[in-house]
């Protein structure tokens, strides 16, 4: 008659990113809290593969270390546990995600949430808007090649608390010009040109480092 079969408990965690000792015996402990095994166990049926992601997903808070992805993570009533950096549920190994991240804490932090970028890409824009979604920042941009008049230029800058030039992008001269000293006092211009880089530099300058 054949046997069953099982998969090994630590080799089914691992695939889930639990690979330091510590991870695996907390993703062990949410396993045996939900009667899927025990603590003298080393396999699992096979068939459980499934309920076991079901459980991790419910009740651990996956994240990879970094202080900004738990702070995002550990309001939410699950056990945060750290993991192999890709399987993070914020930033899934990106240093793109993880820089956004923290500008969003720190956006957020400084009562300074609507922030505008004037200059880069529409593919730029689409990953910060796609990386701030459900941060509590509000983002409004402007592509650097399509000109905005002085007065919505005005209204934009207005209303937004961090402005940022984001030079040695897509950005014509006559679309920043418009930008440049509405709002002086909410204003920087970042030079550096990733969207990873244009993070830290709202992050520095809302810190006070800019």
């Amino acid at each position: 008659m054949a046997l069953d079969p099982v998969l090994h408990i630590d080799t089914l965690l691992k695939e889930h990113g639990f690979e330091r000792v510590a991870s695996l015996q907390a993703a062990r402990a949410v396993l045996i809290e939900a009667g899927l095994t025990n603590a003298r166990k080393q396999n699992i049926a096979a068939d459980k593969r499934e309920r076991v992601t079901e459980v991790i997903e419910a009740r651990i808070a996956r994240y990879c270390g970094q202080a900004t992805c738990l702070a995002l993570l550990e309001q939410d009533g699950r056990r945060p546990v750290e993991v192999a950096s890709k399987f993070c549920e914020v930033c899934g190994g990106s240093d793109i995600a993880r820089s956004v991240n923290q500008m969003a804490v720190d956006l957020v932090a400084a009562k300074r949430p609507r922030l505008l970028v004037v200059g880069g890409s529409p593919n730029a824009h689409t990953q910060l808007r796609t990386s701030l979604a459900g941060t509590g920042v509000e983002l409004e941009t402007v592509v650097g090649d399509r000109p905005t008049g002085a007065k919505r230029a005005k209204e934009m800058a207005e209303r937004a608390d961090v402005v940022v030039i984001w030079a040695n992008t897509i950005l014509d001269h006559k679309v920043s010009s418009v930008f440049t000293g509405v709002a002086p006092g909410r204003t920087f211009t970042c030079a550096r040109r990733s969207v990873s880089a244009l993070a830290q530099e709202v992050s520095r300058h809302v810190r006070g480092g800019a």
